[in-house]
């Protein structure tokens, strides 16, 4: 969490753009629908955010709309044979960005970048707040 903390003072409210926090009872829902644990990084985002644009790059959430929401996004891509550990976060230049929640650690899980054809799931971040806080940093 302490990356996510870290990635919250660092960014730039100008340029986001965010539809608004959830509650806790929300994320439960979408962790059921979804059957998976979110990361604690993860459901702080979402309670905090919700989802949205964050300096430019699209960070998939509870938005209740196609382009940008989790549920929706990876229930899609589901179809398609994404494995079910996977929960879709985001399509960032022409790439899958997912949470890999088979993988936890202290209530964290990694974020993978996947391939087309979802054979292969290359790491990207240990947590949701790192990757989020290395994003931004790089901004």
């Amino acid at each position: 969490m302490k990356y996510y903390k870290k990635a919250k003072e660092i960014m730039d409210m100008d340029a986001t753009e965010f539809v608004g926090g959830v509650s806790e009872y929300e994320i439960e829902n979408v962790m059921d629908t979804l059957s998976v644990i979110f990361p604690e990084s993860y459901k702080a985002f979402l309670t905090d955010f919700g989802g949205g644009d964050v300096g430019g790059e699209i960070i998939f959430g509870i938005t209740n709309q196609e382009d940008d929401d989790v549920v929706i996004a990876t229930q899609m891509e589901r179809r398609q044979g994404l494995p079910e550990k996977l929960v879709i976060i985001g399509f960032w230049n022409d790439t899958l960005i997912c949470l890999d929640t088979e993988k936890r650690n202290n209530g964290e899980c990694p974020v993978v970048e996947v391939n087309d054809d979802y054979s292969k799931a290359a790491p990207v971040a240990d947590t949701f707040g790192k990757f989020l806080y290395e994003y931004l940093h790089e901004e």
